[in-house]
């Protein structure tokens, strides 16, 4: 076996700490991920991975080893990118990993003009709405929404935000009565994506221009954001939804958007394209950052009103700061913006998810 690919297979095995996950990742077999390793510790004629049935676990010599391997498979990935660069287009395969509800809002144009323009470049999207590890599930990119802790391991780039309203079926309002205030919305049902603490709190800005602060407690909550847009179209009850996955349905007349005049505004509602923080990216990795935000910088995504065009600026602002390229060794690379948010951590949300617990 070649020993530059028993490496690149030992490296995927320490950062995932699992033969099988590597495997998968890799997309070779169980067996060919042990002989790889078994290879290389014959090698050396030293033991890297000490494995039992519940982990596996790295010896000091393996620690050492991995250390070693990142930094030469790292250069020779530069060298090689760097070679690519000046004679081929990219290519390969990009693992991508998206919210469910964003492949109704702007994914499918995106990856469309992304493959025109790289037809050499392969991809695979996952759609989910729960929490992921984006180097440990073996992505290159994610395309997340929500608050997430600041973390070494990724880089976050901005496109923008949501742009939410609160909506129902007509016949759900024609029986229950339609909220006119913020407040009102306690006494409805509400339906929307599981909060970890149960309950979930919301802001919303109205005409005066005060900031409300509104704790609900869901009477059906389910993990897709497709089911929960699909429970209030049944007349389950109330939900705040993206505007572009509901724009159709509101325009049909089979949903009703509630209180036109407050705003839903919460910072954790923010879209990112992230990545991990490596000093040498694979060139589909950055070619892809590159065109999010390109393309988000020319695509405004659903006001808040949709009637008031002077709003629809959520996603367009906040790509045109982020998509400013400069040269890193010869490659263009996204530029952080002026205020560079922090980094975000490993596990992450994929999905549109309630901001707060209370």
């Amino acid at each position: 076996m070649n020993q530059i690919h028993a490496m690149r297979v030992f490296v995927r095995v320490a950062e995932t700490e699992s033969f099988r996950r590597a495997a998968q990742q890799l997309e070779v077999s169980n067996a060919l991920v042990t002989r790889a390793i078994a290879t290389l510790e014959a090698h050396l004629k030293t033991r890297l991975i000490n494995r039992t049935t519940r982990n596996v676990a790295l010896t000091e010599a393996g620690t050492r080893y991995l250390e070693g391997c990142r930094g030469l498979l790292e250069e020779l990935d530069r060298l090689e990118t760097a070679l690519g660069d000046t004679q081929a287009e990219p290519g390969g395969t990009l693992r991508l990993v998206a919210s469910g509800a964003l492949s109704l809002l702007s994914l499918t144009p995106l990856l469309d003009s992304f493959r025109r323009l790289y037809p050499k470049i392969k991809v695979r999207l996952t759609l989910t709405d729960r929490r992921v590890d984006l180097i440990e599930d073996g992505y290159d990119v994610g395309i997340v929404t929500g608050f997430t802790a600041p973390s070494h391991d990724l880089v976050e780039r901005p496109i923008g935000t949501h742009s939410l309203v609160v909506c129902a079926a007509p016949a759900y309002l024609a029986e229950h009565g339609e909220p006119q205030l913020p407040e009102q919305l306690a006494l409805q049902a509400f339906v929307a994506l599981p909060s970890e603490q149960g309950s979930i709190t919301w802001h919303f800005s109205g005409p005066s221009h005060r900031t409300e602060e509104i704790t609900l407690q869901p009477v059906y909550s389910v993990n897709n954001a497709q089911m929960v847009r699909l429970g209030v179209l049944a007349g389950m009850g109330i939900a705040i939804l993206p505007w572009q996955m509901v724009a159709d349905d509101l325009a049909a007349g089979t949903l009703k958007r509630i209180m036109a005049d407050h705003r839903v505004d919460d910072p954790d509602l923010k879209v990112s394209i992230v990545y991990p923080n490596r000093q040498f990216l694979p060139a589909r990795t950055r070619s892809f950052v590159e065109h999010t935000l390109q393309h988000f910088s020319r695509v405004a995504a659903g006001p808040w009103d949709p009637s008031d065009a002077a709003d629809v600026a959520g996603i367009a602002d906040a790509a045109v700061d982020a998509s400013r390229m400069p040269d890193t060794n010869g490659v263009s690379m996204p530029e952080p913006p002026a205020q560079t948010p922090p980094p975000m951590a490993k596990e992450m949300r994929t999905g549109l998810h309630a901001p707060r617990g209370a």
